[in-house]
């Protein structure tokens, strides 16, 4: 069973609840420009998020950084009910500045998993069914009350941390599987600008290739090269907007052997080339 239960979109959001009963696995690749707020309402699951995958449990909130690598798994009994909220950065600002809080800040240091007891996961569970009330009646306002309760769920994550009502970033998963795959992922996020082959990492970790290709895919939903890559394309968009590098220097700094390499790479995750995604930034700050 796949069943859609709620799917609506407006400005700048979209939110959707779908209930599954079959192992569902997302398609891999997959990470993206836009804040992400999931909440579970029933069953487990597990969740991968940047370099750790967590054990997510019943009542709890997931929050994803933008660009950030993610993917959920099967953990348990395959029925599981969610709220998936996609949120454009920019769509939110003018209220999250009027609420005085930065989103950027917030999920860059609050993203991963908060477990809630049953009071909060009462008052969060409302003011979701609130959010998707209002984006579905779209009466006289809608837009700017869906903004201003999604930046009280988030305002209310934030007081749940701050009086230690929460699991710092949730349980991560502790099967020998994924313990291997942290190990190896930790090392490639340190190490990831020099290149070494895929039969070297495993050598290093004391597992075969063809294990560690199969393992570190069904936990990142990535190859061990196209994570690397994912890695070197995020660093080389900083580069390119925060520094005066030639493209060339950008792509030789993030260990790519080629300056065509590098842009053939870069396009395939950006959809526009490493120039023209200067330019782009370069005329957002103008």
């Amino acid at each position: 069973m796949n069943c859609i239960v709620f799917e609506e979109e407006m400005e700048g959001i979209t939110i959707d609840r779908i209930v599954r009963d079959y192992e569902f696995t997302m398609p891999i690749r997959h990470f993206h420009n836009e804040f992400e707020v999931y909440y579970l309402l029933k069953g487990e699951r597990y969740y991968f998020i940047g370099n750790r995958t967590y054990l997510v449990k019943q009542g709890s909130l997931v929050f994803v950084d933008t660009n950030q690598i993610h993917k959920t798994g099967l953990a348990g009994a395959s029925y599981h009910d969610r709220i998936l909220i996609m949120m454009n950065k920019y769509q939110m600002l003018p209220i999250a500045k009027l609420a005085g809080i930065s989103l950027t800040q917030f999920f860059s240091e609050n993203y991963g998993v908060v477990e809630l007891k049953e009071v909060e996961q009462k008052n969060v569970e409302s003011l979701l069914f609130q959010v998707m009330d209002e984006i579905k009646e779209k009466a006289e306002g809608y837009e700017f009350i869906v903004r201003a309760k999604l930046i009280e769920l988030i305002m209310n994550a934030l007081r749940y941390k701050n009086q230690e009502q929460i699991v710092d970033k949730g349980t991560t998963a502790q099967t020998a599987k994924h313990r291997k795959v942290h190990e190896v992922v930790d090392y490639i996020n340190q190490n990831y600008t020099s290149n070494q082959s895929l039969m070297e990492l495993a050598e290093r970790f004391y597992v075969s290739k063809y294990y560690l290709s199969r393992i570190f895919k069904e936990v990142t939903g990535f190859t061990v090269m196209e994570y690397i890559h994912v890695l070197r394309i995020r660093e080389g968009k900083k580069l390119l907007t925060d520094s005066d590098y030639k493209v060339t220097e950008i792509a030789e700094r993030l260990g790519f052997e080629s300056i065509t390499y590098f842009e053939k790479v870069f396009k395939k995750y950006s959809e526009v080339s490493p120039i023209k995604y200067r330019k782009q930034k370069d005329k957002r700050k103008s």
